[in-house]
């Protein structure tokens, strides 16, 4: 892999990192409710979950789900069922009383990039467009795009939660808070449908 494809890959995590989707929008809700020491545990946890898929993705079933089929159907299901579960939990820290709920965990954050078709997607263009017909083997190709994935998300997970912690200390736990919280929610289910379309 030359200087300017490895380049021109670091970009492309940068942006698609960057940009709204259900864990930056998660990241940002957990931030604007719970603060970043919150977040932080459930960023590292989706980085895990982040690992899992592009190593998965470089060692082939990247091939498999980008062929459609039963798995697909099951893949979109799950995905629209979790992220749902997740905008329920995010839109329940903000109009619970403090205490009435638990915080997204460690073990909730392992399944955010797995099931999110952004993930997926962002994955599958990457090793296509990057990694295929490199001349790196299959390991060297998994490490080089799961490492890019992974100083990506953990950027911008980070950043995205930061932003939500702005949000709170401008706003205050009211009732605006509430609806930017709901609105972040939605946000997310809106952007996983639209990946799923894609």
């Amino acid at each position: 892999m030359d200087s300017s494809t490895l380049a021109a890959f670091a970009v492309f995590v940068a942006v698609m990192t960057g940009t709204p989707g259900p864990g930056n929008l998660t990241f940002m809700a957990i931030g604007a409710t719970a603060g970043y020491r919150t977040a932080f545990p459930v960023i590292l946890a989706s980085q895990i979950g982040s690992l899992a898929l592009n190593v998965s993705v470089a060692f082939g079933l990247g091939q498999v789900m980008a062929g459609g089929g039963p798995l697909v159907v099951l893949f979109k299901g799950l995905s629209m069922a979790y992220m749902t579960y997740l905008a329920w939990r995010i839109v329940s820290l903000s109009v619970k009383p403090k205490g009435d709920v638990s915080l997204p965990s460690f073990w909730e954050g392992i399944l955010i990039h797995p099931l999110s078709p952004k993930t997926w997607a962002m994955s599958l263009v990457a090793f296509t467009s990057f990694f295929a017909g490199n001349g790196l083997g299959l390991a060297e190709n998994a490490i080089l795009l799961a490492g890019g994935f992974i100083a990506g998300g953990m950027v911008s997970h980070s950043l995205w939660a930061l932003a939500g912690v702005s949000i709170l200390a401008m706003i205050g736990d009211g009732p605006l808070m509430r609806i930017i919280t709901i609105a972040m929610a939605a946000g997310m289910l809106a952007a996983t449908a639209w990946a799923m379309l894609m």
